[in-house]
């Protein structure tokens, strides 16, 4: 069972985080004192406003009637251009209150009231352009009309105030109790807010104080010579937690000191012994890479005594066996770059071809080899793992044709289908059973080869390629083995974006 770790907060982030409750503490309360206060303002200034539009409006209302008056008896500009700006702005009030006006009795009284001011208005526009066309009778009437709709506005505003007044006295009384709650509760805030920061105080420095006092009271025992003493460890924060390992550790160091001066000259004796043993070791090792070197033939002084066997069948006229070992030569220089170089489809192609050109110059008409491979730049470009297309084109020959007393075909082709390369080699022979290509296909990889499993000119079988495959383009699918009327194909299908990125190292020589 493991033991559970704590972890204990520091005194830093204990005093940064006190200081954050209580400024949060404060500033709620402020802020729950500033929104009532705010809102209590609010209320007692829409109760102002409403009372002052009222106003202005009975106002304006009264000094247009005396306007229609003057210049009815005097037919003065001066009355008649003070009438139209008192109409102007009687009307931009009145629109004022009808888009202020709510779904609520006071505000269903203030739209008949805009309504009533319309019409109002109305009434002195047409009596004034009855004045000036001189209708007398038309003017007259227009006139006792406006002093009826004046006196009837005048009351139905009064009476609108009147409701006001009374509302708003006891809107008042309320926003006053209000007020005296949201000081009593401002007060209490405050009141929880210091009890509790004097609570936390108080627990803080009981914290800080008593693992310090126990830990002095320790102090006291070592340095009167008892070392044998158990700490108990305080974990109240991370600051006394490390304060206390460290004290222990300093008195355990102390009893252990003299132990571990001996134990120091032990393991001194014993690590000198065990580099003495590994120098050993290294030159046993160093004389068998020695003896490895010398036991092997350079393979580029092989290669060079190819190729000068190859010169001199020609000087003597054996083209055959000057073809022979030019080919035999181009696959041993292919070898010679090692498994992790990447070759193109180019390149493992006239591999190919240089292998069978091999085993037609030994069997003659024994063995036909074709290939059909597009002169397309995708497909001749199209990087593989090297060594990939002639071990399966020699496992196409052991263990099909040259089991047939007749001969056979070996085909090699190329296509590009979508974003993928099919790379097909047939070869004709025996059925090949469906249990053996699903052992070849779906086997477990082990570490050792055996001889069954490893080609005749290079070393490496359809185990290895299948593997080298499948790790390189990171995908299981690559290979299919069909085997149908005497044909066996091997269909490798491999991805033009491959998925995984691979090292590529390409070894230059000067052969």
């Amino acid at each position: 069972m493991k033991k559970k770790i704590r972890r204990d907060l520091s005194y830093r982030s204990k005093l940064t985080s006190f200081f954050l409750l209580a400024t949060a503490i404060t500033i709620l309360v402020g802020l729950y004192n500033y929104i009532s206060s705010r809102m209590l303002m609010e209320d007692m200034t829409d109760l102002l406003n409403k009372s002052q539009e009222l106003t202005s409006l009975y106002k304006e209302v009264d000094e247009i009637q005396n306007d229609l008056e003057v210049y009815l008896s005097t037919r003065s500009s001066d009355s008649l251009q003070a009438f139209y700006n008192h109409s102007n702005s009687i009307s931009s009030d009145n629109n004022i209150l009808k888009q202020d006006a709510e779904y609520t009795d006071r505000g269903v009284r203030i739209k008949n009231l805009t309504g009533m001011i319309d019409h109002y208005l109305k009434v002195l526009d047409e009596t004034i352009v009855d004045k000036r066309n001189r209708k007398i009778s038309d003017y007259t009437k227009g006139y006792q009309q406006s002093v009826k709709e004046y006196n009837y506005i005048g009351s139905y505003i009064k009476e609108i105030m009147s409701t006001d007044l009374s509302d708003s006295a006891q809107r008042y009384l309320e926003i006053q109790t209000e007020a005296n709650n949201s000081t009593v509760l401002s007060y209490t805030m405050f009141g929880i807010s210091f009890a509790l920061i004097l609570v936390i105080i108080v627990l803080f420095s009981y914290e800080i104080t008593r693992p310090i006092t126990k830990l002095s009271s320790y102090a006291k025992e070592v340095s009167e010579g008892n070392f044998e003493i158990d700490i108990a460890e305080e974990g109240t924060s991370s600051e006394i937690r490390v304060l206390y390992r460290a004290f222990g550790k300093m008195t355990k160091s102390i009893r252990e000191y003299i132990d571990e001066l001996k134990e120091k000259e032990r393991l001194e004796r014993v690590l000198i012994q065990e580099k003495y043993d590994n120098l050993k070791m290294k030159n046993a090792l160093h004389e068998a890479e020695l003896l490895a070197l010398q036991s092997q033939v350079n393979p580029h002084f092989i290669f060079n005594s190819i190729n000068i066997g190859a010169k001199v069948a020609m000087l003597q006229g054996d083209s055959v066996t000057c073809e022979y070992l030019e080919n035999f030569a181009d696959i041993f220089r292919y070898n010679l770059k090692g498994l992790d170089y990447n070759a193109s489809l180019f390149e493992e192609a006239n591999n190919v071809s240089s292998y069978m050109s091999l085993l037609t110059t030994r069997f003659g008409d024994f063995i036909t080899f074709r290939m059909d491979i597009p002169e397309d730049p995708e497909i001749l470009d199209f990087k593989m793992p090297r060594m990939t297309l002639q071990p399966l084109t020699e496992n196409a020959y052991i263990h099909g044709i040259s089991k047939l007393e007749e001969g056979g075909a070996i085909e090699l082709k190329a296509a590009k289908e979508k974003d993928k390369i099919i790379i097909e080699i047939s070869n004709t022979g025996d059925h090949f059973p469906r249990e053996a290509i699903d052992k070849i296909l779906h086997k477990k990889w082990k570490s050792e080869r055996s001889q069954g499993q490893m080609g005749h000119t290079t070393g490496i079988g359809m185990d290895n390629v299948l593997k080298r495959l499948r790790l390189f383009y990171d995908d299981n699918d690559v290979m299919d083995i069909v085997s149908k009327d005497g044909i066996t194909k091997v269909i490798l299908t491999l991805p033009m974006n491959n998925k995984r990125e691979m090292e590529t190292w390409e070894y230059e020589n000067d052969i």
